[in-house]
């Protein structure tokens, strides 16, 4: 049994992960900054990555075997309007727990991005590919993972897209449960038809994460969904599946919206790494969809 930091366990992922190192014996620890967490059997505690002294006092407490940094400024188009608030959380934040990880032998997963490739391959990017950040928020992920991979060669980065489940410590919303709840008001919405991902079911994600975290892997793993869709075509999917009114969707260009940030137009990963490291598949939307409708109406 290992005892494993999560830092960000009011996340989205971070909430997961953490039910998920507790399901396979470890003894946790969760971490959060804005939104208290709350764990059956799980010490949870705030903790500023940015604050250099706090994030070693906390983890200096708890010693953790293993730490996952799922914590993040994650807003994209909050992040280009706040360039110094994304480098100091997503960066300086980050090298505050890699150097603590270091200074301890701990080893560090760091949760990074599908938006650090520029889009412009148009096809699935594999891990060997180079990144080529075209916003802030994707700047300071990259930065990120050469921290971590610098920090210790025994170190993984993660990258995920477009996460989505039932968040069940905030009203945070997630893409599609936005989308769920749109339809459901009868609201019509608009998705990209131009901008192409692989959206990733958050609890099975954190599964995949523990699994390469107990195993000898290091270095860049894509642990997101195997699909490349639009965010259109997410949301025909979703009305499928949740037997929604498809006509309120409408589909529209990226070119024509008026986001802050530079987004890439097709960010899709490449799993096949992952999958013939841990021998099984990773989710697909359809079945992570059906998931979340079965554990709504259980």
């Amino acid at each position: 049994m290992s005892r494993i930091a999560v830092i960000g366990a009011s996340g989205l992922l971070g909430q997961f992960v953490v039910d998920e190192a507790q399901r396979d014996g470890h003894e946790v620890l969760g971490t959060f900054r804005n939104i208290p967490a709350e764990f059956k059997g799980v010490k949870t505690e705030f903790m500023d990555i940015t604050n250099c002294d706090q994030t070693e006092s906390v983890l200096g407490h708890f010693e953790p075997d293993k730490v996952v940094l799922a914590a993040a400024l994650t807003n994209v188009d909050l992040c280009e309007k706040n360039p110094s608030e994304a480098w100091n959380i997503n960066a300086e934040g980050t090298l505050n727990v890699a150097s603590f990880c270091k200074s301890i032998g701990a080893k560090l997963l760091y949760i990074s991005t599908d938006y650090v490739f520029n889009g412009v391959k148009k096809e699935r990017y594999s891990e060997w590919d180079n990144p080529d950040p075209l916003s802030i928020y994707a700047q300071t992920k990259l930065e990120g993972e050469r921290i971590t991979l610098d920090s210790s060669s025994t170190n993984l980065v993660c990258r995920v897209s477009t996460l989505y489940g039932w968040n069940r410590i905030s009203k945070k919303k997630n893409f599609v449960t936005w989308v769920i709840e749109s339809l459901r008001e009868r609201k019509s919405v608009s998705l990209f038809s131009d901008q192409f991902v692989s959206p990733t079911y958050a609890p099975h994600c954190a599964h995949v994460l523990l699994k390469l975290l107990e195993s000898d892997a290091h270095g860049i793993y894509h642990t997101s969904g195997p699909d490349c869709l639009s965010r259109y075509e997410i949301g025909l999917r979703i009305a499928e599946v949740f037997d929604l009114d498809r006509s309120l969707i409408k589909a529209i260009s990226a070119k024509d919206s008026d986001l802050v940030a530079r987004r890439p137009c097709c960010s899709c990963l490449d799993v096949e790494k992952t999958e013939k490291k841990l021998g099984f598949g990773m989710l697909s939307l359809i079945e992570g969809l059906k998931r979340m409708r079965q554990e709504e109406s259980s």
